[in-house]
């Protein structure tokens, strides 16, 4: 990529981004790390998340377009917020998701994607790598850890009260180990760019 051509999609990101925290659409446990690296000369941000637990309801498999969020949560949940989120539900599948972070970082050598991957890995991104060498560089952080869980159908929940506990347990293991991740890897960006 031209040093012009990346100065400004670096630019067009960080006001994106600015916009999304002003109307408070970025995850603010991630925002220390994503200012690190867009303060850097040679990377910015293009997308990210800190990681989170949806209630997801699919018409069908594979039906993105008419899948709707009945619940997302950014923070640890008890199984009451699932089963309330779930009487949103109308039709199609009920699954629980939890996701680790995922955080997508253009840069501007493959020296520093090089530099970048080999910290996430070391923080436990264990997932991270390249994920385009074209016109430009795209290194994706992400963790190996999820929960993808059908629960229900058509507005029912499916399973017990324990076995709903056993998934939102896991899914708040799965936030809580995402967050201390998140932390490693920030301590170590900051010997990269600090």
């Amino acid at each position: 990529m031209v040093k012009k051509e990346f100065l400004d999609a670096k630019e067009k990101a960080l006001k994106s981004l600015e916009k999304a925290c002003t109307e408070k659409k970025a995850d603010k446990e991630i925002l220390p790390i994503l200012s690190l690296i867009n303060d850097s000369e040679e990377c910015y941000t293009s997308s990210s998340c800190a990681g989170r637990i949806v209630l997801l309801e699919i018409p069908s498999i594979g039906d993105k377009k008419r899948a709707r969020f009945l619940g997302k949560w950014h923070r640890t949940i008890e199984p009451n917020e699932v089963e309330t989120a779930a009487t949103k539900a109308k039709n199609g599948l009920l699954w629980l998701i939890a996701q680790s972070p995922i955080i997508h970082i253009v840069v501007a050598t493959s020296e520093m994607a090089d530099k970048i991957v080999k910290t996430a890995i070391a923080s436990g991104f264990k997932n991270s790598g390249m994920k385009s060498i074209g016109r430009k560089i795209v290194v994706e952080v992400c963790s190996t850890e999820r929960l993808d869980a059908p629960i229900g159908r058509d507005g029912f929940l499916f399973c017990k009260e324990e076995y709903l506990q056993l998934l939102v347990d896991i899914s708040n293991q799965i936030l809580e180990k995402s967050m201390n991740k998140l932390l490693r890897f920030e301590d170590k960006l900051r010997n990269i760019f600090g």
